[in-house]
């Protein structure tokens, strides 16, 4: 429950950046809620973000 948070979360704040900033953000995040990230789920969650495109800024 917890991983789909931060997943979600992550998605929509970093989408279309690196994999290595979506993959940090996920790392940080999972650890803040007390969560050992697994590297492999973290980097399959990485490149699938960073290939989304960027939410254009609200107005």
């Amino acid at each position: 429950m917890r991983i789909d948070y931060v997943i979600n979360k992550v998605a929509q704040t970093h989408r279309g950046q690196s994999e290595d900033a979506v993959a940090q953000a996920i790392h940080d995040q999972l650890r803040a809620v007390g969560v050992v990230p697994n590297g492999r789920q973290i980097a399959q969650y990485a490149t699938a973000i960073s290939a989304l495109p960027q939410i254009p800024p609200k107005k």
